[in-house]
């Protein structure tokens, strides 16, 4: 974590979310905005069902520059950090095994910037159209894609 520049790109926001139909339980997740003004009623670009301190490890080990804010809030300064950040949370909400998570990391750190752009656009499509669950297609891709 190290002191960005004075004006932040985007935020994530983690709150906790009621899921399940016939068992309701409560979640953690992380909300993707794409501006640092955030408004009560704003809609997230995304919003990955992952906890907050396997995130800001990632964004460590990615080398991602971030500020965080108070409990909930943590800044990125850079478009291309804020998609890489997305495309982690993404497939990491679906992986199980921890060593298959680390493996993540490494991947996601070795691509290219038009890469993560492609899967960028791909996931906030997904969830916008689909869900959840048009989200989970493409992260399964990537998982089979990948071999993690």
């Amino acid at each position: 974590m190290t002191q960005g520049p004075t004006s932040p790109v985007a935020l994530i926001i983690f709150a906790s979310k009621r899921a399940g139909k016939k068992y309701r339980r409560s979640i953690e997740v992380a909300r993707f905005y794409p501006s640092a003004s955030y408004a009560p009623k704003a809609r997230p670009v995304f919003e990955a069902r992952i906890d907050r301190d396997t995130l800001l490890n990632a964004l460590e080990k990615l080398n991602i520059e971030f500020v965080n804010r108070g409990g909930n809030i943590v800044e990125l300064y850079n478009d291309s950090d804020f998609r890489r950040a997305i495309v982690f949370a993404a497939v990491r909400q679906i992986l199980a095994s921890p060593s298959k998570a680390r493996e993540w990391v490494e991947v996601v750190k070795a691509m290219s910037d038009l890469e993560v752009l492609f899967w960028f656009t791909k996931f906030s499509y997904h969830h916008e159209r689909v869900g959840y669950w048009g989200v989970y297609r493409v992260a399964k891709a990537i998982t089979v894609l990948y071999k993690l």
